[in-house]
């Protein structure tokens, strides 16, 4: 992909050294892989997930690709300005009711030419079997489905970069990576070419008791033993926040100037504070946190604040 527009992605993406007070007292050296610098609008592990997708897409002469999000969705975002840069169509099934043209997610969806259709949350749950969702596919011909989330195997060997790019930038294998996880496909592609010296921590951001089992899965049970699902510090649900974690926030980025989203990376560095703080990451630990991007989701959470 970065053959046909080889100057807007930066890569690979910087590896930098987190410099925070609370990780010197710990004595625990952090690593960011700022992939939320790749491009302003198709960032994080959305780049990465739809990379080898959008090249299938080209090299089999599919004229539009059609996907699934809420109304506030990192993916949508992302496809909808991939779509865009890439002279494909974009269609969006949205799960909620009709339109609201405020919402900042969506107007810039349409804005990159996405189509949206909006199907109920129940049609939504049963995605893969409702005949609504059939038809709406249906009224596009030569078109290319991609899951949720950018949730399949070309998402999987995207993500499966980062570690050569680990490797070289930091030349050495780190003790510990950590993520968020949403559908878990970030992780699941991950632990496929995961060193057994790493362990991989991934924090969910949903209410939910099944995803490590649905990563695991995904990831065809590759390295099982080194990857450790955490399902407490989801605050809420999904897209939900605490003035605790607003706090964490403005503290974490007034120290290390590395802006952060409260729907994702937000909730993942939390959980890693937090079990540093019970003890549970060793003192001398090299650590590399993946910054999944999804800034976007900062003006999607003031809008929904203010909404309410």
């Amino acid at each position: 992909m970065t053959k046909v527009f080889p100057d807007i992605f930066l890569l690979p993406s910087p590896c930098e050294k987190v410099s925070h007070s609370f990780l010197e007292k710990h004595e625990i050296t952090l690593f960011v892989k700022r992939d939320d610098l790749i491009h302003p609008e198709i960032s994080g592990n959305k780049y990465r997930k739809l990379k080898y997708n959008l090249e299938y897409i080209l090299k089999n002469n599919f004229s539009t690709i059609i996907t699934f999000g809420g109304a506030f969705s990192n993916h949508l975002h992302a496809t909808a300005a991939l779509c865009h840069h890439f002279g494909v169509k974009s269609v969006g099934i949205i799960r909620g009711d009709g339109l609201d043209p405020n919402n900042p997610t969506l107007r810039f969806c349409l804005n990159n030419g996405m189509t949206l259709h909006f199907i109920s949350r129940e049609e939504y749950k049963n995605k893969s079997n409702s005949l609504v969702v059939q038809n709406i596919i249906g009224q596009y011909a030569s078109s290319y489905v991609i899951p949720e989330g950018g949730s399949n195997e070309l998402a999987l060997t995207g993500v499966q970069e980062i570690w050569e790019e680990i490797y070289k930038q930091l030349e050495k294998i780190p003790d510990y990576i950590f993520c968020a996880l949403g559908t878990g496909t970030t992780i699941a592609g991950l632990l496929g070419s995961a060193p057994k010296e790493c362990k991989l921590l991934g924090f969910s951001v949903l209410k939910t008791s099944h995803l490590e089992k649905e990563v695991l899965i995904m990831a065809k049970n590759h390295k099982k033993s080194t990857f450790y699902c955490f399902t407490d510090y989801h605050f809420g649900g999904y897209a939900k926040t605490t003035q605790e974690l607003q706090s964490f926030i403005n503290e974490f980025e007034i120290q290390t100037s590395i802006p952060i989203d409260p729907v994702y990376n937000a909730k993942a560095l939390f959980g890693f504070f937090d079990l540093i703080e019970k003890g549970h990451i060793p003192k001398g630990s090299s650590v590399v946190w993946l910054h999944t991007g999804g800034l976007q989701g900062i003006e999607a959470m003031n809008y929904m604040n203010v909404k309410k």
